[in-house]
């Protein structure tokens, strides 16, 4: 049987895939290791170049003796599932999706708060009941009578896919929307890339290495000493390298992830499901935690990463050793566990979950549940994360305690951290929250394999059986400030694929449907939602040529800003202006690159928080909110170097400014320019 050049475009895009896994948890490992040994940036970059050179020979190799050849059959000993036809469960009835899609149009559209949570949340768990007792009803996976290659993907689908890469690159290339976690991942990478040293494990932003880090104790992320170290070696900017290189890398890798979930839970279309799935990502802009928000406006930053290309990655090959128990996935789920834990902090609370349950639904279909021994041992370094960063802080244990209140059901059913808020931080209201929640509660019913659709459904029993169960997020904050990142929670959910499964659902008698519905849908949903390219989302802007992801025009007032001061200078100014100099480079330092990084543990007495956010408002408005001496105290206390003025409002602050020994040296729409 021939393998057309569709199933050697898919291989080859699986095994990048998994090398770009591999490479960010070796780098992980290696970062920690240099972390422990003292190792400096360029010995350990130069070792995890040589591992992956290393790595990707021996893939090469394996691959040439593993090629499918004629009359090779795909099954369940190949971890992946068939599409429907030969190797199906039987049919499903069209009522047990009514309770989903009721579900979704009522938390799409009611804020459910306060104790009616606890009796949403009961017909929740009743849904999902509903499900599972129609996925048994239906009976096992039939086994396969027909001869079939395990990669079955014709040319124009794979190339379709990939022009769909190539299209997330160049959107990513050109979208501009600033995001102020960037004054933190950024920086550091800068910061590496100026220091051959050994790697930071302090505060980088307003000091060398000196005060203590910003965000809270935890396992420290990788990539940005990744990138900063790549930047050095290629003697680049880092942050032209984060956002003009590996930011598009990684919105193609995320098509591609998509693309590979989908063959891999059966799809009858995957390629035409990746495009509805990614369609989807491009209009998902109503709202900042998004998951269209991520995907290319954010996709260099570590925890966009991790939701683009871990998750999917973990899904996959979870689910897939789950049918067949094979050692390659367990151990690509080992190094996907690991390769998220140098991404976010959030990788301790999203990948166990979403491997335990990828792997149990599909070792329960295959009656294999032995294989979660496995799965348990691949997440432990997870696991082993999760209590380094609660031994970091002893007390939560002590909050944990307090929040359970000794079994106080009325506290714990009256959550204090909303699950509907989290839910609208994440899927907004109305029509897009409706579409993806909707597919969500129902994209088990459009897969064929019994297993593919107990893995479709896993997802949402972790999300709103057990995540969104009144009082947990509340024990979760109490354990790790968890209430600032709960909506994260939903990134459990491998959504792209889920909202392509349904939107190209094929549908019996019309032919036309698996293109006429998505189309449709999605039309409603760009006049109805906020593409993530439109200026309502946080003024995104798309320009060519391609430029950092900085505000416009502060950028480069920005830049003419650290000229004016010395190496190793301060400078200070609206507090735009203070991002994108925090983000260009660390030979020059801001005075308040980002207003809720002036509190912390870095923020001692010394520090003088409030010095620096009476001249940052005072810069940024042209008038003295808190008087014209609280400025001069500022003034005289901070000694920055260079100082932007914003052209508006009145002399009050340009007088205590020349008053102060400064002089005005230029002028541009952002700023006046003023220095010593």
């Amino acid at each position: 049987m021939h393998v057309d050049a569709g199933d050697t475009i898919a291989r080859r895009a699986d095994r990048t895939l998994d090398l770009v896994m591999v490479a960010l948890a070796v780098w992980t490992v290696l970062f920690h290791l240099g972390r422990l040994t003292g190792v400096g940036r360029d010995a350990t970059f130069g070792a995890w170049l040589l591992v992956l050179v290393l790595a990707a020979v021996g893939a090469a190799a394996r691959a040439s003796g593993n090629r499918p050849h004629a009359g090779q059959v795909a099954g369940r000993g190949d971890g992946w599932a068939l599409p429907a036809g030969p190797g199906s469960a039987g049919r499903l009835s069209r009522w047990p999706l009514l309770p989903g899609l009721a579900a979704a149009g009522l938390l799409a559209v009611v804020d459910v708060d306060g104790l009616w949570w606890p009796v949403v949340w009961l017909g929740l768990l009743g849904v999902l009941g509903v499900a599972v007792r129609a996925i048994r009803a239906a009976g096992p996976t039939a086994a396969t009578t027909a001869r079939a290659v395990l990669y079955r993907t014709s040319r124009t689908a794979a190339l379709s896919v990939l022009l769909l890469a190539a299209l997330a690159a160049l959107l990513s290339l050109t979208m501009v929307r600033p995001d102020q976690d960037d004054v933190f991942v950024v920086n550091r990478s800068a910061w590496v890339a100026a220091h051959d040293g050994a790697f930071p494990d302090r505060d980088t932003i307003f000091s060398d290495d000196v005060l203590p880090v910003e965000r809270p104790a935890a396992l420290a992320t990788s990539v940005e000493a990744l990138l900063g170290s790549a930047a050095a070696a290629g003697r680049v900017s880092a942050v032209g390298l984060t956002h003009l290189g590996f930011g598009p890398l990684v919105a193609a890798l995320a098509v591609l992830a998509t693309w590979r979930l989908l063959r891999g839970l059966g799809s009858r279309s995957a390629a035409a499901a990746t495009w509805a799935g990614t369609a989807f990502l491009v209009l998902d802009g109503a709202v900042h935690g998004s998951f269209g928000n991520f995907f290319a406006g954010r996709s260099w930053q570590g925890k966009a990463v991790f939701l683009l290309l871990v998750v999917p990655t973990l899904w996959h090959h979870g689910s897939a050793y789950g049918r067949s128990g094979r050692r390659r996935h367990l151990w690509m789920v080992a190094a996907g566990v690991v390769a998220g834990l140098g991404l976010t902090s959030s990788s301790v609370l999203i990948a166990p979950p979403v491997v335990l349950a990828a792997v149990g639904a599909a070792a329960w279909d295959s009656g294999e549940l032995r294989r979660i021994v496995g799965a348990t041992a691949a997440v432990t370094p997870a696991l082993l994360a999760g209590l380094y960063a609660l031994a970091a802080d002893p007390q939560r244990l002590g909050d944990v305690g307090a929040t359970l209140a000794f079994l106080d059901v009325g506290r714990l059913l009256d959550s204090g951290t909303e699950p509907v808020a989290v839910l609208r931080m994440v899927f907004g209201d109305g029509l897009p929250a409706f579409l993806a929640l909707g597919a969500a509660l129902t994209a088990w019913a459009v897969v064929g394999p019994r297993s593919s659709r107990l893995v479709l459904l896993a997802g949402p029993v972790v999300v709103f059986g057990a995540f969104l169960a009144p009082g947990v997020l509340d024990v979760l904050d109490a354990a790790g400030e968890a209430d600032a990142v709960a909506w994260r929670t939903l990134w459990v959910l491998p959504l792209p694929a889920m909202v392509g499964l349904v939107l190209t659902a094929v549908r019996p008698g019309v032919r036309a449907a698996p293109a006429m519905v998505p189309a449709v849908l999605l039309a409603a949903l760009l006049v109805v939602g906020t593409p993530i390219t439109s200026g309502d989302n946080r003024g995104t802007e798309l320009v060519w040529p391609p430029v950092v992801d900085l505000p416009r025009p502060e950028v480069e007032s920005a830049r003419t800003l650290r000229s004016l001061a010395p190496f190793g200078g301060t400078v200070a100014g609206p507090e735009d202006v203070d991002f994108a100099v925090a983000v260009l480079g660390v030979d020059v330092r801001a005075v308040n690159p980002r207003s809720s990084y002036l509190q912390g543990r870095h923020a001692g007495a010394d520090f003088h928080a409030m010095d620096r956010l009476t001249l940052s408002h005072a810069l940024s408005h042209g008038y003295a909110e808190w008087g014209a001496d609280a400025v001069a105290q500022a003034v005289e206390v901070l000694s920055p170097d260079a100082i932007c003025l914003t052209p508006g409002g009145g002399d009050e602050v340009a007088d205590v400014l020349h008053v102060a020994g400064y002089v005005r040296v230029a002028e541009d729409p952002v700023c006046r320019f003023y220095v010593r």
